[in-house]
């Protein structure tokens, strides 16, 4: 197992040093297109011309990462959302679980939770629960341990936001397990102010995906995972 951990960025310069001053592993920063670019000292960095949204990003960084040989990648956001401190967590898991993808779950039933980011990760749930018949009470969080041989041969087509919901999908067709581990919930007034979430086009898209995922989920097991897969995974 060779880890590493993928950043994305979007004009969270201010928050990514402190991020990556808890990390110790190689680290891979896409610069999404950020209005100042960014810099810093990591293993790589990777800037876009252009802004093209979170999946594009993480698929450039998914990328990078397999040509240089490592075979998961740990990915977290750049806003200071995610405990870096929990990488070693996802490690240990990993290790004993090479083949599946790992998952941090967030308590929303707590009291500080914004009402409309507690909706929507209701909403992710129950699309998720009728499309694979499988409970996962975060389906939202970005924190994630994925195998790369796994990404490669997953077929995955829809983008921005939508793009890591339908990977948590297309693994449980493919046959892969999702684990969970419970991590912070952090919200802050600035993350919140900040977050590249667009409501009308985003939640327009995921209805798209939901609509068509769920139309085949009535399909037999071995169906789906002849359409969720590349090669064998």
């Amino acid at each position: 197992m060779n880890a590493c951990v993928i950043i994305p960025c979007y004009n969270h310069d201010d928050t990514l040093s402190q991020v990556l001053d808890k990390i110790s592993l190689p680290v891979i920063v896409v610069d999404d297109g950020s209005t100042i670019p960014v810099v810093v000292d990591v293993h790589t960095l990777i800037r876009l011309e252009k802004n093209s949204g979170k999946a594009k990003a993480l698929q450039v960084g998914f990328k990078k990462a397999a040509s240089f040989g490592f075979t998961h990648a740990i990915t977290l956001d750049a806003d200071a959302q995610h405990d870096a401190s929990f990488i070693d967590t996802f490690l240990a898991l990993a290790e004993k679980n090479p083949n599946d993808l790992i998952t941090g779950v967030r308590d929303f039933s707590l009291a500080e939770i914004p009402e409309k980011r507690r909706f929507l990760n209701k909403f992710a749930n129950f699309w998720f629960k009728f499309e694979t018949k499988t409970i996962l009470t975060d389906t939202q969080c970005g924190y994630r341990c994925y195998p790369l041989d796994l990404i490669e041969n997953l077929k995955v087509s829809f983008g921005r936001y939508a793009y890591e919901a339908e990977i948590l999908v297309k693994t449980v067709w493919a046959g892969r397990k999702i684990l969970t581990i419970e991590i912070p919930t952090i919200y802050t007034q600035k993350s919140l102010a900040t977050s590249h979430y667009k409501p009308f086009k985003d939640t327009f898209q995921m209805s798209i995906m939901n609509s068509k995922l769920s139309f085949l989920s009535f399909f037999p097991k071995r169906f789906l995972k002849k359409i969720s897969i590349k090669n064998k995974c």
